[in-house]
């Protein structure tokens, strides 16, 4: 037996005043195209009045003749996006926290990076020290004065040698425990972004932005859904008043 079929939700805009007609067609013309982050990020970034997304949002009184649907999907969207809303905050703090993060991971990798340039550096040095050390080994010295040149020489060179070999092993092992902790650093940030249990590893590895993250991530998870089922209702239902006339 088939589902039955879901009611079809009109707006008969003549039967609304034109003021919330007016709101819902710039909301609806606003929220096009935009995913939840991107319109918690147009939020955040308003400067003004006219940049809002609920710039022409009437008196609640005005909402009658609006069907029970979209006057709750507009109520989520505001209580989602506007300004000052404690979702609209745990987002801006979310991000905060993600940007934290990643600048750590990039300060991490510079470092990084660095330091195997330094690697490279030292590892080219010791070559060409051993390289002058075959060249004076392999010289002709048969002379008391040429082979009193080739001992001197090579006292100075095999120090420089040793000291090259160990410069080159103490930046290998420099970049061996930064590789771990890269490595888990930049795990936890991305499963953090996609699971809330995993949230607090995030945290873990960078005490300065512990708070409440877990809370935070779970709101914005949340509100993504919210976000979605409310704003394709208002597209659904504004489509349909459009065909209408």
């Amino acid at each position: 037996m088939a589902a039955p079929a879901s009611p079809v939700i009109r707006l008969y805009a003549a039967a609304v005043d034109p003021v919330t007609v007016a709101y819902l067609r710039d909301l609806v013309e606003r929220l096009e195209g935009k995913c939840y982050h991107l319109a918690c990020d147009v939020q955040i970034a308003a400067a003004d009045a006219d940049a809002d997304l609920f710039r022409l949002r009437p008196e609640p009184s005005l909402l009658a003749g609006v069907p029970e649907v979209v006057v709750s999907a507009i109520n989520t969207l505001e209580e989602l996006l506007r300004k000052g809303s404690p979702a609209l905050a745990a987002y801006g703090r979310h991000v905060t926290r993600v940007m934290s993060v990643n600048d750590v991971i990039t300060n991490l990798r510079l470092e990084f990076e660095a330091k195997r340039a330094q690697l490279d550096a030292a590892a080219q040095a010791k070559r060409r020290i051993a390289a002058e050390i075959v060249a004076v080994v392999c010289a002709p010295a048969d002379t008391h004065e040429s082979l009193s040149r080739a001992a001197a020489v090579l006292s100075s060179l095999i120090p420089r040698l040793e000291s090259a070999r160990e410069s080159e092993n103490e930046l290998e092992m420099a970049l061996a425990r930064m590789v771990p902790s890269f490595a888990t650093l930049n795990w936890n940030l991305e499963v953090a972004k996609q699971r809330v249990e995993a949230a607090d590893a995030a945290v873990e590895a960078i005490p300065d932005v512990a708070g409440s993250w877990r809370d935070d991530v779970q709101v914005v998870h949340d509100g993504g859904d919210r976000f979605e089922e409310s704003a394709s209702v208002l597209q659904r239902v504004w489509t349909r008043t459009l065909q209408c006339h």
